[in-house]
């Protein structure tokens, strides 16, 4: 075996004040500082005094023999040796310090950029402006303009920077995820401007060391050539394995739906269950909502042709579309335009009934005064009264229906809340469908208004279309079902029942012990310093209040609160990624694009002094 090697420079070795005087040596005042020769400057790689003797003895006989130890004229050379050395020094340190002040102002400026997803090249006009207010605001600005033109801010160099921040942010999340209990991920991929497939990668884990839950972006990983679930899984499963996360602590899974992820064989769900048989996973609660909303075949014929007009009136032709708009002018209508109608857009049809409505007489009369055949046809639409009393029904169920997504978006939003929301709707549309059936109205005020002067129309379609969407809701959230059971626990511990039959559901999906759980949760509901749960977010009460004792409690709750309820972030970052990689920026590379989206997303900002330190760069010129 061979000999265990001596760690020297961990061996906290403390330099002498004599042996400046005996050997001409000292020791800079900064971190792992090693002695320097006052008379060479050369420096020897640990304080020893053997090492520096050695050094005084082989090449300092003359100074020795000029300069006895002890004589005052020996003390005074040291001295003028010493004095000379620390002031080359504090120039020296004071070029690095303002360096380093240099390349930390520049690194703010990059990450504000980023922040705002600006082109690199948008840091040249930064400067430029602050040159311009500054020469405006001071009168003595030559020290402060000199400053500035120091801050290195080129395209090239922005550019640099942005990767510099982007690694620390990927580093410190990897490190934070690997301390972390679980995580859950959210899973989606669309389209760049250039036609490549880009997949988006959200984790949402609990920071065990600020105690909060963090949503942050774990990758965008390019997808080149086919994208059938295997090709995902690939690319998934070799950054996952590069990073040194384990499948085990991947407590949840939430997908838009697409066959390549869902699919039973072969899709990215099924190929991650393999690697972690107790994953749970789910269709984003959002794109379920969305689907719900499916029109039939009644009321999608009147949507259609609604649809037709609205784009007639905007599209048809530009004269048409401009004096459409001065008509409205002319008229002193509440609104200058239509809106237009886009099928991506989930709260798009709503809205544009909504305009619609409120200009409809305009839009009749300005018709009625086209003299075109596509207008007759248009203007026999709109003075149907069976379809107006469609399109009256449509607008107050869409603004439900908008109502609903609207509440179901956002970033932060516990599965717990959303699957609420959805059953509290679910018990809404019951209300609905009563309400139609008995002709009250009192949920739908357009119809009730458009029904005061048009009284025969049957409204028997609409009871259906309730009464199906309402099952529709019904089918495609069965599966949230036995998570919906535990979201009291999570939302109020101290009032559910111990004994009741989600703490089977519980143990089941989390792997917990069902009597040690129950248990606990009596502790719990009798423990008086617990109740500050009403005062508290859900998240801050669980990660932060709730002690260790409660270890399959916490758990539980951690690993619930952890869980994406839909994909909702994912389609926020495909929109900044459509901003940022746009035909100005086509020729944006997938790792800038990564890495100023990672930035985008960020919710925690780096140390940029740290930074400045360990990446110290030279002055502008």
């Amino acid at each position: 075996m061979d000999p265990k090697k001596r760690k020297v420079d961990s061996e906290n070795r403390r330099f002498l004040a004599e042996w400046t005087e005996q050997y001409c040596f000292t020791l800079p005042d900064r971190r792992q500082a090693v002695p320097v020769c006052l008379i060479c400057n050369k420096t020897v790689a640990i304080v020893k005094s053997g090492n520096l003797k050695r050094h005084y003895e082989t090449t300092r006989q003359q100074f020795h023999k000029n300069f006895p130890l002890g004589s005052e004229a020996r003390k005074e050379k040291l001295q003028a040796y010493l004095s000379s050395y620390e002031k080359s020094t504090k120039l020296l340190v004071r070029c690095m310090s303002d360096q380093e002040k240099s390349t930390e102002a520049a690194l703010r400026v990059c990450w504000t950029l980023n922040k705002h997803q600006k082109p690199f090249s948008d840091s040249e006009i930064v400067k430029e402006c602050m040159l311009a207010v500054v020469t405006s605001l001071f009168e003595e600005k030559k020290d402060v303009v000199s400053a500035i033109q120091s801050i290195s801010l080129s395209a090239r160099s922005n550019t640099r920077r942005t990767e510099i921040l982007a690694a620390d942010i990927k580093n410190t999340l990897l490190k934070l995820l690997q301390k972390a209990p679980c995580y859950a991920i959210a899973l989606d991929a669309s389209c760049d401007i250039v036609d490549d497939e880009q997949m988006s990668i959200f984790v949402r884990f609990l920071d065990i060391e600020c105690q909060i839950f963090r949503e942050e972006l774990l990758a965008i990983l390019p997808l080149k050539g086919n994208t059938r679930g295997e090709d995902l899984f690939k690319v998934i499963d070799e950054f996952i394995t590069k990073s040194d996360i384990s499948y085990d602590k991947m407590v949840s899974l939430s997908t838009d739906g697409a066959p390549a992820m869902i699919g039973k064989e072969k899709g990215v769900v099924k190929r991650i269950r393999d690697k972690n048989s107790g994953l749970i996973s789910y269709q984003c609660i959002i794109h379920q909502a969305a689907l719900c909303g499916k029109l039939s075949a009644t009321v999608k014929k009147v949507m259609d042709s609604f649809v037709k007009l609205i784009n007639f009136m905007r599209s048809h032709s530009a004269l048409q579309h401009r004096h459409f708009k001065e008509f409205l002018s002319e008229c002193n209508s509440a609104y200058s335009d239509l809106l237009q109608h886009n099928n991506v857009r989930w709260l798009s049809k709503g809205q544009v009934i909504e305009r619609f409505w409120l200009i409809k007489e305009q839009v009749t009369s300005f018709l009625q005064n086209l003299d075109t055949q596509g207008a007759r046809k248009h203007f026999e639409f709109i003075t149907n009264e069976r379809n107006m009393l469609v399109v009256a029904f449509l607008k107050d169920i869409l603004k439900y229906l908008n109502a609903l997504n609207t509440e179901l978006q956002g970033n932060g939003k516990l599965i717990c809340d959303l699957i609420q929301s959805v059953s509290a709707f679910r018990r809404k549309l019951g209300i609905f469908e009563k309400d139609i059936a008995e002709q009250e109205f009192i949920h739908f005020p357009t119809i009730l208004e458009f029904k005061k002067e048009n009284s025969e129309e049957d409204i028997a379609v609409f009871v259906k279309f309730l009464a199906d969407l309402r099952n529709e809701f019904a089918t495609r959230f069965q599966g949230f079902a036995e998570m919906g059971k535990l979201s009291s626990f999570l939302k109020l511990p101290v009032e559910v029942d111990v004994a009741a039959q989600w703490t089977d559901v519980a143990a089941k999906l989390f792997n917990l012990s069902k009597p040690s759980l129950q248990m606990e949760i009596i502790d719990l509901q009798e423990d008086a310093s617990l109740q500050m749960y009403k005062t508290v977010s859900t998240e801050e009460f669980w990660a932060k209040h709730v002690p260790e004792k409660y270890e399959n409690c916490k758990k539980l709750a951690i690993n619930l609160a952890t869980m994406f309820g839909s994909t909702y972030i994912c389609e926020t970052s495909f929109s900044k990624m459509n901003f940022l990689k746009n035909k100005y920026r086509s020729r944006l590379t997938d790792a800038h694009l990564e890495d100023t989206l990672r930035i985008c997303c960020s919710s925690r900002e780096p140390n940029h002094k740290k930074l400045a330190q360990d990446h110290r760069c030279n002055f502008s010129h």
